[in-house]
């Protein structure tokens, strides 16, 4: 080989290890849940993860950072740098009813936040003990009426989407029914099972197998349309309450100043994930959903979900401890 050509090759060499070194990704991803493992949105950041890793070319790592009703999580993945390599998959709730019931956020909401999709939904079911006699929200309804103030509703912690939820069935309804938050889903439903409370609004998830096991009774589900997990379930708008809907969702976010070109690549990669079967089967087996939505629809539903949840912080009173 002469002289030039031979420089002329030896020059060409870095240019691909440098092409490959500045493409995006080039090492794992990790995804933070802002919940201990196990709940509900665990479950579902460990559906994606397989997926989301395989359409884009890395693994993706689920890590657990909990506390403060998913708003510390939240924060750690919004303070990170924008590099695409800490997403976080998210509640709803951290982002449209955080702001709303803390006294004090550290993260804006929207401004810190590139929001990238979101990936499930799940409606909130209102269920029973069977000892309390009752098999549909009417049949509820009357009940309360007769005994009004005797009857307790649980929710599955303070001033998340359950606990306002549960207000806004009294605000919808009438109902004058007593709301007891407890510090999670779990103990609210082995104490509902056992009858120490009557009522229950909880995501679908965490209650459909008691529904299943005949532990708990189904009164209505609060969303337009009915669930595939339980599609005998009537929807509180098919008993005409068409404003008592409440929809717990999750979504991928990353923080703000995320590059354009690693944006479009992490939604392109969510909307492949939520199309397999292993994320559609094994979210429907959970009682949820797989979903995708365009940045511009995201950011639709961040403005109108969060108007709804701060009205009804403001007609409830109701405030994070």
């Amino acid at each position: 080989m002469q002289r030039r050509d031979f420089l002329g090759a030896l020059a060409a060499l870095p240019a691909v290890p440098a092409l490959a070194q500045g493409a995006w990704p080039n090492r794992p991803v990790r995804t933070v849940v802002p919940y201990p493992p196990g709940g509900p949105n665990d479950i579902i950041a460990r559906l994606y993860a397989p997926a989301l890793g395989a359409a884009l070319g890395q693994s993706v790592l689920v890590e657990n950072r909990a506390g403060g009703s998913g708003v510390i999580g939240a924060d750690y993945v919004l303070k990170s740098p924008p590099d695409g390599y800490t997403l976080g998959t998210i509640d709803g709730g951290s982002l449209v009813i955080a702001p709303h019931t803390q006294p004090s956020m550290p993260y804006r909401v929207p401004e810190d936040v590139t929001l990238l999709s979101v990936v499930a939904t799940v409606p909130e079911a209102l269920v029973a003990t069977p000892g309390l006699g009752v098999k549909t929200l009417p049949e509820l309804l009357e009940l309360a009426k007769r005994r009004p103030g005797t009857l307790n509703i649980a929710t599955a912690g303070a001033a998340g989407i359950s606990h306002l939820t549960a207000h806004l069935f009294r605000q919808q309804t009438g109902a004058q029914v007593e709301v007891v938050p407890y510090r999670g889903a779990a103990p609210a439903v082995t104490d509902l099972v056992a009858g120490q409370v009557q009522l229950l609004f909880a995501d679908l998830p965490v209650i459909l197998p008691h529904i299943k096991a005949g532990a708990l009774v189904p009164l209505a589900l609060a969303a337009r349309q009915r669930s595939p997990s339980l599609p005998e379930l009537r929807t509180t708008v098919e008993y005409g309450f068409p404003k008592l809907l409440a929809e717990n969702w999750y979504c991928t976010v990353a923080p703000r100043g995320l590059p354009a070109a690693v944006t479009q690549r992490v939604t392109e990669a969510l909307k492949a994930a939520s199309e397999t079967a292993s994320v559609r089967d094994g979210l429907a087996a959970q009682g949820a959903e797989a979903t995708w939505t365009s940045q511009a629809d995201f950011a639709a539903l961040l403005r109108e979900q969060s108007e709804t949840w701060r009205q009804v912080v403001a007609a409830s009173g109701v405030k994070s401890e």
